[in-house]
């Protein structure tokens, strides 16, 4: 069988490095990016002169203030790390189709293998692409290749800021047998703690032990951890926004006074499903899965993921609040919220067959649930004949500045 290659580009202080690209006068101080006016904001992201100054991502705000009094604070800007990503998503395409990206994080695999007659070898595809990169975006990653995901993200952390890594086939376990378990993708913070209580600091440490004795520190995770230890990962690349076969599409919200408030917050999460469900229409295209990215207001995150919805705006907006209330699980403030919606096209030349309806009518048993979806389909009709804008979400009226979506 053939071995993998993947790329794995790494682009560090991936939302420092695009805000201080705005302004050239920063990047020789340090500049973090956080939140601004929340009392337990802590932080999102940093440049290399912050990062030596001993500060670091999810270091409380005021405790960086509280140190370094004159270090320049700057607001995260998501959209624009998410625009940045697509584009470095978009030259990756060039080379395959098989690309995963981030939303907004710096990071992206390619899954080469087999494309060596094509485009040459990885090392000179990874090359060129980072040129590529530089070029379209101003941004200078570091890129590794290896076998499989798992040692081609360790391999990144090892050269970052600057460099690149070429991980033979075969070559993975000794790769990974000095690395640092705290620097170790797939093990985290929590677990490297667990492994250091008993002095087990690096991969080589660990390899010593047996299955059943890595069960002490690591539990029911003892057999994955015992596989990535070995530099065994058989995850595939997914591609996700950047595949040539679907697209995403996003909307969001940024809130001018950060809130908790119930009804506000479903307010505009039904102002954005009906701007999801006009999107989908103007587009012809054919949702897939919804993600949800909730930013509090102290630069923590929290994502969810739906893995179908339909395009009818109360369907989606059905299950966007329910998704909503399992990502929900704080109550510090939200900043923003933002939707993503995956999408594939409809072939014109392929009409969809139509689906044969059930000769007597059967009610749900659930009365609740049957009048929903007869609200739902009633709503259906009435944008297929009036348009998408012919029916609006009540709850979306809660929104003063926003409840007329154009």
């Amino acid at each position: 069988m053939r071995p993998r290659s993947i790329i794995h580009l790494n682009i560090a202080d991936f939302a420092a490095r695009l805000e201080t690209m705005a302004s050239p006068a920063l990047k020789e101080r340090p500049v973090v990016i956080a939140p601004l006016g929340a009392p337990r904001a802590v932080v999102y992201d940093m440049n290399e002169p912050a990062f030596r100054e001993g500060i670091r991502k999810r270091m409380p705000l005021s405790q960086v203030l509280a140190r370094h009094r004159r270090i320049r604070v700057l607001p995260p800007r998501f959209n624009r790390y998410v625009r940045a990503m697509k584009e470095i998503a978009r030259q990756g395409l060039a080379f395959t189709p098989a690309v995963e990206s981030g939303m907004g994080d710096g990071h992206l695999f390619l899954d080469i293998t087999g494309t060596t007659r094509l485009h040459g070898p990885g090392p000179d595809v990874a090359f060129r692409l980072k040129k590529a990169i530089k070029k379209q975006v101003g941004l200078d990653p570091v890129w590794s290749l290896a076998t499989n995901k798992l040692v081609a993200k360790a391999a990144t952390r090892l050269v970052k800021p600057l460099g690149e890594y070429i991980v033979g086939p075969g070559e993975e376990a000794d790769f990974l047998a000095p690395f640092p378990l705290k620097l170790l993708p797939g093990i985290s913070r929590h677990e490297a703690r667990a492994a250091a209580r008993f002095n087990l600091e690096t991969v080589f440490h660990l390899r010593r032990l047996t299955r059943a004795q890595l069960a002490i520190p690591f539990a029911d995770r003892a057999h994955a951890i015992h596989r990535i230890i070995q530099g065994v990962d058989t995850n595939p690349v997914r591609p996700g926004s950047a595949s040539n076969r679907t697209s995403e599409l996003m909307v969001d919200h940024e809130f001018a006074t950060d809130t908790n408030d119930q009804d506000e917050l479903k307010a505009c999460l039904a102002v954005l499903c009906l701007r999801l469900s006009r999107d989908l229409a103007r587009r012809r295209a054919c949702p897939g899965g919804l993600s949800l990215c909730l930013s509090y207001a102290d630069g923590i995150q929290h994502h969810g993921k739906c893995p179908r919805i339909r395009d009818a705006a109360l369907f989606m907006f059905s299950r966007a609040w329910a998704l909503f209330v399992r990502t929900w699980k704080r109550r510090i403030r939200i900043r923003h919220v933002s939707l993503v919606c995956s999408t594939m096209p409809v072939r014109m030349d392929q009409p969809l067959l139509p689906v044969q309806a059930d000769l007597f009518h059967v009610p749900d048993k659930n009365p609740k649930k049957d009048k929903r979806r007869r609200v739902q389909r009633a709503a259906i009709r009435i944008c297929e004949r009036f348009g998408p804008g012919g029916i609006s979400l009540g709850a979306a009226l809660n929104m003063p500045d926003e409840s007329a979506v154009t």
